[in-house]
């Protein structure tokens, strides 16, 4: 897996198009920021391609932690399919996030919610990715 992260409108879904040299079509490209983005897309991998890019995974983790109380069970799984998925169809899974563990810390509890569970669920993607960079302000820096 590769993990992308940086702040928000800070190049990310551009430097990975560029990085990959991403066509139109090239890729299955799922996004967290639309309306009708279901978790379902994202947890199981029938839909996936040789590259698969998932944006906004933050949304994703808001919906998984707003409508389960085993949230934490159905991430660990679902980490463990994409992982999965690489290794036998010898593809890349791509996540981008927004880094919202920054900055004031929210009044309303679920938001806070969201964002330690943002924290936690990066650190392990993190740990699986082979690859992470940060995005600030379309500079990459390589972390892993």
């Amino acid at each position: 897996m590769h993990v992308v992260v940086g702040g928000a409108f800070n190049g990310k879904r551009k430097w990975v198009k560029e990085h990959y040299r991403l066509q139109s079509g090239a890729c299955k490209w799922f996004c967290g920021y639309v309306n009708n983005a279901k978790m379902s897309e994202i947890y199981e991998t029938e839909h996936f391609q040789k590259i698969t890019v998932i944006e906004g995974i933050e949304q994703y983790i808001f919906h998984l932690i707003d409508q389960s109380s085993d949230w934490q069970k159905k991430w660990e799984k679902m980490i463990f399919s994409w992982h999965e998925w690489e290794v036998k169809k010898r593809g890349t899974v791509i996540i981008i996030a927004n880094d919202i563990t920054k900055g004031v810390v929210p009044i309303d509890p679920l938001e806070r919610k969201w964002r330690d569970a943002c924290g936690s669920c990066l650190q392990q993607l993190i740990a699986k990715a082979g690859r992470v960079d940060m995005i600030w302000y379309g500079i990459s820096e390589r972390l892993k």
